[in-house]
């Protein structure tokens, strides 16, 4: 599977989005995990939360990777738009087995 990942805020919490194309299965896939919105107050890193998986969502199976955008736009989340080009076209290619790192100016790195 392709795996994009983007870190932003959401609703005042740092957020990770991890979004890609799944080659196995032929399908996009999302998720944004999230931790603590103030980790000053003895929160640690076991109180990470999951806001959303495309794995809780009975609609998600065989949706267009605009679905999962809509889906990130009601958690208040806006991903550069190198991130929605990028899993198109592994996509298009049936990529797998990648890894890439976006930033909010739309630069990104294969890591």
């Amino acid at each position: 599977m392709s795996q994009h990942y983007f870190q932003t805020e959401s609703r005042g919490r740092s957020v990770t989005v991890l979004m890609g194309w799944d080659r196995p299965t032929s399908q996009f896939f999302l998720v944004v995990e999230g931790g603590q919105q103030d980790r000053s107050a003895g929160a640690d890193d076991d109180d990470e939360e999951y806001l959303y998986s495309n794995l809780w969502d009975t609609d998600a199976r065989d949706q267009d990777l605009g679905y999962f955008l809509e889906k990130l736009k009601d958690l208040g989340i806006e991903v550069p738009a190198s991130m929605s080009d990028e899993i198109r076209k592994d996509q298009a290619a049936n990529v797998g087995n990648r890894r890439v790192i976006h930033e909010k100016d739309g630069t990104f790195a294969v890591a």
